[in-house]
C-alpha cells in the first residue's frame, strides 16, 4: 500500500515538473525573436571549445596521455555538463525569485519543493546541451567506444550529473542565506567550467581531492569521460555510482535544511 502511494507520488511529481518546464518555456518562447537569437548565441558557446581544442593540438601535442579526440571529449563533455547544471539550477534565477519573493509560492503547493526548485533554472542553457551532444558524437565516432563502457559512462555520468545539481542546489542556498546574492555562486559555476575540462591529473592530488570530494563535479565529467576510454574497470564505476548516490541523499537532505530557514527578502 506504502509502495503504491509512493509511486503515485513521485508520478504526480514528475507530471507538475514536466508541467512547469512546458510553462517554462512558453514563456521563454512569447518573444520569439528575442528567444531565438539567445539560444543560437548560447549554443555557439560549445563550438568556440572544440576550435579552442582545435588549435591546441594543431599547434602542440596537447596534453600527454590524451588524444585530440580524447580531450575534445572530456572538454565538451564539460560544456554539456554545466549547461545541463545552468538548466536545472541556475543560482542567478533561484537567488532572484527568493530576493524578490517568488520562490515562495512554490514552496506553499502540495508538491516536492525540491523539484519545484529544478524547474526553475536557466531554459537558454539547454541550446548549449544540443551543440554539445552533437560534438560529442563526432568524438565518439572517432574514439570508437565499446557498446558496455557506453552504456557504463551514461549511468556513471547520470548519476554524476545528479550529484552535482544537487550540490549546486544547496550552495546556492547557503550562498543565499550569507549573502543575499547568487554573483559569488554564479562565479563557481565558470570556474566550474574551466577546470573541469581538463584532465584532473593536471591539477595534482589537491584539485583530483577537491573536484572529487568537495565539489563532485569529477563524477559528472572526469570519470565517466575514464570509463568510456576504458581506463577504469566496471567496480570502480559501481563505486562512482553508490559515492554519487550517497552524495545526492545527504545534499536533498541538507536542502530542505537550509530550506527551513528560508525566508524571501520581502519577509
Amino acid at each position: 500500500m506504502q509502495g503504491s502511494r509512493f509511486i503515485r507520488s513521485q508520478v504526480r511529481n514528475a507530471r507538475v515538473f514536466l508541467a512547469m518546464q512546458l510553462y517554462a518555456w512558453k514563456e521563454v518562447l512569447a518573444y520569439r525573436a528575442s528567444a531565438i537569437f539567445l539560444l543560437l548565441a548560447i549554443a555557439v558557446g560549445p563550438i568556440l571549445n572544440f576550435i579552442f581544442i582545435t588549435v591546441i593540438y594543431s599547434v602542440s601535442s596537447g596534453i600527454a596521455g590524451w588524444s585530440y579526440y580524447q580531450l575534445l571529449f572530456l572538454s565538451t563533455m564539460s560544456s554539456f555538463i554545466i549547461s545541463m547544471l545552468n538548466y536545472f539550477s541556475s543560482p542567478r534565477a533561484i537567488v532572484a525569485l527568493m530576493r524578490q519573493g517568488g520562490l515562495d509560492i512554490y514552496l506553499t503547493r502540495p508538491y516536492s519543493p525540491y523539484l519545484s526548485s529544478l524547474a526553475l533554472g536557466s531554459i537558454y542553457s539547454l541550446s548549449g546541451a544540443f551543440t554539445s551532444v552533437a560534438i560529442i558524437a563526432y568524438a565518439l565516432l572517432n574514439i570508437g567506444p565499446s557498446a558496455a563502457s557506453l552504456l557504463e559512462f551514461v549511468v556513471v555520468a547520470a548519476f554524476g550529473l545528479a550529484a552535482i545539481i544537487s550540490f549546486m542546489m544547496v550552495f546556492t542556498m547557503v550562498v543565499y542565506s550569507l549573502m543575499r546574492s547568487a554573483r559569488w555562486a554564479g562565479n563557481l559555476m565558470n570556474v566550474f567550467g574551466e577546470f573541469s575540462s581538463y584532465p584532473l591529473q593536471i591539477y595534482s592530488i589537491i584539485g583530483v581531492f577537491v573536484f572529487s570530494l568537495l565539489i563532485p563535479i569529477g563524477l559528472a565529467i572526469y570519470y565517466p569521460a575514464e570509463i568510456l576510454l576504458g581506463r577504469v574497470n566496471a567496480w570502480v564505476a559501481l563505486a562512482i555510482v553508490l559515492f554519487a548516490v550517497v552524495l545526492i541523499y545527504i545534499f536533498r537532505k541538507a536542502f530542505y535544511h537550509y530550506l527551513k530557514n528560508y525566508t524571501s527578502a520581502i519577509g
